[in-house]
């Protein structure tokens, strides 16, 4: 009997642009402008009941009506001010939306206007600097300099903090519930550690350069991933675990990236990065304008794409891309869809797109996630390494049809080995690849819903 695979489902997206485009598909019913004036997307992040957040970099979509009088015409101050702006996933606006201020749970806390701040002489202006949705589905907005917590269930704030510094990062939180922030501005800026009421500040790591919009945190809360996209590539800060401190001097892996988002699949938790715009180049062979998948556990030896998803350019500007700069990124609870959201987006009608899959994710990571539907499993190829044939062993639990691809590591298709409608149970299957040269390659099987994937390298 062939022993159960738990191989995770998400490999079968290894596959580059190309490969994902086949994967996710743009729904293009979803406007999220339809009716507002939000522009310039800082964030997007997916709420506890699957409502879309979308935050604004500027503060003039809005009016607000004040309680002073500078004009001592009898007449309150009207002022320009921003909003969030949430929808149902539908596109559809939520009924509280659009949020200009936010009040407090406790019901004595004043209300805080998340754009405008009275500083004693005039109303300050602040930028929207991130918005991330923590593991039980409440909002961490970053405004400026201030870390507002936001029940998902409530719509109220039951938290803040005002972070030494100027302009905030987005925001990143760990499975227990942490919030970690920083600086844009990273020359001596420290990285901060809160518990989940925003309290108990720790100081972690000392940035020594870099100019990050984002970063993320693992979800254990012992590796930090800091963009400083105008760097060589992601800064990894790793620690043994939490009762150990982090390095001075991060390694620094997926060079040649110049991430301004991060996010991690709820299921797969594969680390998604921005790769970089028109306005900060990647390196050759990156895609501009595109969110890339990596197994973070191996970066920095291995990182093979997983996965990709790309922005919609609008308008053919330089071979087939636009101004925007990829800003923003979450995904449902279940990862079959995903928001994405870029600044400068000024070519297309939105600054926030929907994308959706098929695929079904599964994974062994942890306890927490579901495995793979009881009676799917594919083996691992024997022999391996092989020269030039192998075999692969699969099983379904049901009949229906059944494909089973292998690809080269660039997300070329190079094999079909099954294309027909099979029945349950198990499947062996011949590879020959005695016209292919020697390298790495994934096979990868799909049948009802599911899709299961493995490597195998051939040695000539």
């Amino acid at each position: 009997m062939m022993k159960t695979n738990k191989i995770i489902a998400l490999l079968s997206l290894v596959l580059i642009p190309m490969m994902a485009s086949a994967q996710w598909t743009q729904d293009t019913t979803f406007k999220a402008t339809d009716g507002d004036s939000f522009f310039e997307n800082h964030g997007v992040a997916v709420d506890g009941q699957g409502r879309v957040w979308i935050q604004s970099y500027y503060w003039v979509t809005e009016d607000l009506i004040t309680q002073r009088d500078l004009g001592d015409d009898g007449v309150p101050d009207t002022i320009s001010t921003g909003a969030i702006y949430v929808y149902n996933q539908d596109g559809t606006p939520a009924d509280f939306s659009p949020l200009i201020d936010i009040e407090y749970e406790d019901e004595s806390t004043p209300a805080d206007t998340l754009y405008r701040r009275w500083n004693g002489e005039s109303y300050e202006a602040m930028s929207g600097r991130g918005i991330e949705a923590d593991y039980n589905g409440d909002i961490i907005i970053s405004s400026f300099d201030r870390l507002i917590k936001i029940s998902h269930e409530s719509v109220k704030a039951v938290a803040k903090v005002v972070v030494n510094g100027s302009s905030l990062t987005e925001a990143s939180a760990d499975r227990d519930g942490n919030i970690y922030v920083s600086n844009v501005a990273a020359t001596d800026a420290p990285i901060y550690k809160y518990d989940s009421n925003l309290e108990n500040p720790e100081e972690l790591v000392t940035l020594t350069s870099g100019f990050s919009r984002d970063f993320q945190v693992s979800p254990d809360g012992n590796t930090i991933w800091w963009a400083g996209y105008t760097g060589p590539g992601v800064l990894e800060y790793s620690r043994e675990d939490e009762f150990s401190s982090f390095p001075t001097v991060p390694d620094t892996v997926l060079r040649g990236y110049k991430v301004e988002s991060f996010d991690l699949h709820p299921q797969t938790y594969h680390l998604w990065i921005g790769s970089g715009s028109l306005n900060d180049v990647p390196a050759e062979g990156i895609q501009p304008q595109t969110w890339y998948a990596f197994d973070y556990a191996t970066l920095g030896s291995d990182e093979t794409r997983m996965d990709s998803i790309q922005w919609a350019a609008g308008a053919d500007i330089s071979a087939g891309y636009d101004e925007s700069r990829p800003r923003g990124l979450d995904f449902s609870a279940d990862g079959q869809t995903a928001f994405v959201g870029v600044f400068n987006g000024l070519s297309t009608e939105f600054d926030v797109q929907k994308f959706t899959t098929e695929q079904v994710y599964t994974s062994n990571e942890d306890e927490n996630k579901n495995e793979i539907p009881e009676g799917f499993s594919l083996e691992q190829n024997y022999p391996n390494p092989f020269n030039p044939t192998t075999n692969i062993e699969y099983t379904i639990n049901q009949a229906g049809p059944v494909t089973l691809k292998v690809y080269d590591m660039t997300g070329r298709e190079v094999a079909t080995l099954v294309n027909a409608r099979m029945s349950a149970g198990e499947h062996v299957v011949s590879f020959d690849a005695s016209n292919l040269s020697s390298g790495v390659y994934i096979y990868s099987l799909q049948a009802n819903g599911v899709r299961l994937t493995n490597k195998m390298t051939l040695i000539k």
